[in-house]
């Protein structure tokens, strides 16, 4: 296209340079020759002028063009200095996590082998013999054995909503395996262990391998809440805690999805150092559950300010305070009709939870003063976590124990 455009500009100078000629010749101004010659100057002359315009038309468009690719550069080079700046962060981010997880590892290793070692030295001196009848055949040493070895199973059951029945919550529960496979229950290991007396060690290595566990599940859904059994003895051992506090506090992001769950007997005989280590776990934004609940004319205030967040009262139980009108947080009977329990419970900041939920009939009752959540074999019985998320949580067995 402009090489047709300046085709027709020239032919367009060249007419008028031949008629100016035939003008200058018609009208007697000037000889022929000269009429002519006069029409080529003309043509010289606009053919020049268009020229000089066109070069400078093209001039400004050029320095336009130069503009236009100053800024373009400019912010191009704004654009790499920021994904630079992007990628240094990114960078520096990676190099904290990596930081922050071999650090978290240490700790996690040398609570670990600390956890093995005293159990390990706690039974050391405990003669192999036969494991006594009321034990289910189970002796320390296979618990010891099992718990070194991390053969640790987690069974969760759901908590699920009112009237929904939906999940949102989880109870954890640890069982322990044999090298035949064979589970050994809480009831039977802990009995063992206490015959040896290492329930403490036993406790708190329980404890941390569910805290472990229920990282792992947690890392695809913050979403989801698990309880947790804590014991008292874990509490109060003041060689065990500090390392596991601080494992914790390296592990703050779980707060949202572990609750520590303790028995109200158990929350009420806590010694000054385990009502202590609770208040550090709060400080951590750690909350509690308080379970097993049968005295309900407790003080709520003092659980309250320990970070209870969550009371778990039998279905049965329940029903009972609200059919036999029983005074409640201090409140006289009398003075508290039954649908405001769950609102009393709120008061002090903690949700009521009615577990061992059998019988539909009981859900019924429950519905009627607007319970929250519910739990128990109604709504699913434990399971246990799959073997393949069980496998890339647990880390290699620790086995330096005395």
């Amino acid at each position: 296209m402009p090489r047709a455009s300046d085709l027709l500009i020239v032919l367009t100078y060249a007419m008028i340079a031949v008629v100016a000629a035939l003008a200058f010749e018609r009208f007697g101004l000037m000889s022929t020759s000269f009429a002519w010659m006069m029409g080529a100057v003309v043509f010289l002359i606009a053919s020049q002028a268009h020229s000089a315009a066109a070069r400078s038309i093209e001039r400004a468009e050029i320095l336009k063009d130069i503009e236009t690719l100053q800024a373009a550069n400019l912010d191009l080079t704004e654009e790499v200095a920021e994904a630079q700046a992007r990628l240094d962060t990114i960078a520096e981010t990676i190099r904290a996590e990596a930081v922050q997880r071999e650090e978290a590892l240490t700790n996690e290793v040398r609570v670990l082998e600390d956890l093995v070692r005293r159990m390990g030295g706690s039974a050391a001196n405990i003669p192999r013999s036969p494991a006594a009848p009321d034990s289910g055949g189970v002796d320390i040493h296979a618990v010891k054995d099992a718990l070194a070895a991390n053969r640790v199973d987690l069974y969760l059951q759901p908590i699920v909503s009112l009237p929904q029945r939906k999940t949102y919550f989880y109870e954890s529960y640890t069982r322990l395996r044999d090298r035949s496979g064979n589970i050994m229950t809480p009831a039977v290991f802990i009995r063992a262990a206490e015959e040896a007396g290492i329930v403490a060690e036993v406790d708190n290595l329980l404890l941390f391998r569910c805290v472990q566990i229920v990282r792992r599940l947690t890392q695809s859904d913050r979403r989801i809440g698990i309880f947790c059994n804590i014991s008292l003895s874990s509490m109060a051992d003041e060689d065990f805690f500090p390392n596991f506090l601080d494992y914790m506090r390296r592990n703050s992001d779980l707060a949202s999805s572990l609750i520590f769950e303790i028995s109200q007997s158990a929350f009420e005989a806590r010694s000054t150092a385990a009502a202590r280590n609770m208040g550090r776990l709060a400080d951590y934004g750690f909350r509690f559950s308080v379970d097993q609940m049968t005295d309900l004319n407790c003080d709520f205030a003092d659980m309250q300010r320990a970070g209870v967040r969550f009371a778990k009262v039998t279905g049965d139980r329940l029903v009972k305070a609200i059919r036999e009108n029983e005074p409640i947080a201090g409140l006289e009977a009398g003075t508290l009709i039954a649908e405001d329990i769950p609102s009393l419970f709120a008061k002090y900041g903690m949700d009521l939870i009615a577990d061992r939920i059998e019988q539909e009939e009981t859900v019924v009752e429950l519905l009627d003063i607007d319970v929250g959540f519910a739990q128990g074999h109604l709504f699913g019985e434990p399971r246990p976590v799959r073997d393949d998320i069980l496998d890339e949580t647990i880390a290699e067995p620790i086995r330096r124990s005395a």
